[in-house]
């Protein structure tokens, strides 16, 4: 970054408007790549410095900068180069909204992913709003001038996240707050986050779980297993992973006084699909003395493996073994039996995002709101009562 020599008239003496030409010198910088996208400006001291002016004269510089939407201004941090660089000034009226999100290569998490951006992008077109959307791998550490960049020219009004690992959204969060003020995290992990910044919605995956573990108990089920990835983290007692979905069966059987048997858990390996061994040891669930009676599965692309490995071994769901599992995805009302499943509210996630990005819009100083959405719990085909229900 490099700034093009003091504004002064050629007797050396400081002319009139000198804040305006020393605005129009910081714009010329970003016009020409002196001054990138998302560069930090040096601080009024140094800016003082640079062009031998009082802090007044400066002050006024970044005023006029941050009032076109040539630089935008950081509590605590500075000011820095704009997305907006050269646009006019931001309206309050909502006409188009950004949809930043993480691609998961994971085939588990795909199915979900699908519906939360079908939803934004059916909300938007109803509400007559353009949605722009951008998305990073998973596992990549987009942030910064890149992450802007993504946006750069799109005149977006505001922007949503969709981010899968909150550990390492804050930095993410940060830029995109400094962009745009009513900027809304939507974590899709079901996990409760309080310490975020800004607007954010939580869904608490537990409350439908619960409603599946009590419609399982009240039919007569007691040997119920589970399916799913990170076992052994879960066994360790890692609160952080399946966003609920293990602790809540566990906990819930507990509460029935029912003991937590590890012979009814199989683990999918993360990342990957059900291999020959994991299809018998799905099996071995329900042919096995004592056997399983329903089967929980972490999520619906599982719970659709789960019934395929089971028909292919002859056993059927629901007569042989109930079945459920997590999302509602839009196969699982397909799927023949249908999907008994724990609904993730994705339309009403999409709707509550945009509605607190406008309301962010039209107030950018109200204080910072959280809303927790319940999942549900939605009762199909694969769920009846055991042949020998203990009641």
């Amino acid at each position: 970054m490099a700034f093009t020599g003091q504004v002064t008239r050629e007797d050396g003496k400081k002319p009139r408007g000198l804040h305006r030409q020393i605005s129009n010198q910081i714009l010329s910088d970003i016009r020409d790549g002196s001054l990138r996208l998302g560069d930090k400006l040096p601080s009024q001291a140094e800016l003082m410095k640079q062009y031998d002016v009082s802090v007044t004269t400066v002050r006024q510089s970044l005023s006029t900068l941050e009032q076109r939407g040539i630089v935008c201004r950081e509590q605590g941090r500075g000011c820095f180069v704009s997305l907006r660089s050269g646009q006019s000034g931001s309206s309050t009226k909502m006409r188009s909204a950004g949809l930043v999100f993480e691609r998961t290569s994971e085939p588990e998490n795909a199915p979900a992913e699908m519906e939360a951006l079908l939803a934004f992008a059916n909300v938007t077109r109803q509400k007559g709003l353009r949605l722009v959307t951008a998305e990073m791998e998973f596992d990549a550490h987009l942030s910064g001038n890149a992450l802007l960049k993504t946006f750069d020219g799109a005149s977006l009004d505001c922007i949503c996240a969709y981010l899968h690992v909150p550990a390492e959204a804050a930095e993410k969060i940060a830029v995109l707050q400094r962009e745009f003020k009513s900027a809304v995290v939507f974590f899709p992990t079901g996990i409760l986050h309080e310490a975020m910044p800004v607007d954010c919605i939580d869904v608490d995956l537990r409350l439908g779980m619960r409603q599946l573990m009590n419609y399982f108990l009240s039919l007569g089920h007691r040997r119920i297993a589970y399916v799913g990835s990170q076992i052994e983290a879960c066994l360790g007692g890692d609160e952080q992973v399946t966003s609920g979905r293990w602790q809540t069966y566990r906990d819930d059987l507990t509460r029935a006084g029912i003991a937590l048997d590890t012979d009814l858990i199989v683990d999918i390996p993360y990342k990957t699909g059900p291999g020959p061994e994991i299809a018998e040891a799905i099996a071995n669930l329900v042919r096995r003395d004592n056997p399983a009676t329903a089967i929980f599965a972490a999520n619906d692309w599982t719970a659709r493996l789960v019934m395929y490995s089971l028909w292919q071994k002859g056993i059927h769901v629901p007569d042989d073994v109930s079945l459920a599992g997590l999302d509602n995805v839009s196969f699982a009302k397909e799927l023949v039996p249908s999907l008994t499943t724990v609904a993730f509210p994705f339309e009403q996630a999409a709707e509550t995002a945009i509605e607190l990005m406008r309301r962010r819009l039209a107030q950018p100083d109200r204080p910072i709101q959280k809303v927790t959405l319940p999942a549900e719990l939605i009762i199909r085909e694969t769920v009846k009562a055991p042949k020998n229900p203990k009641i």
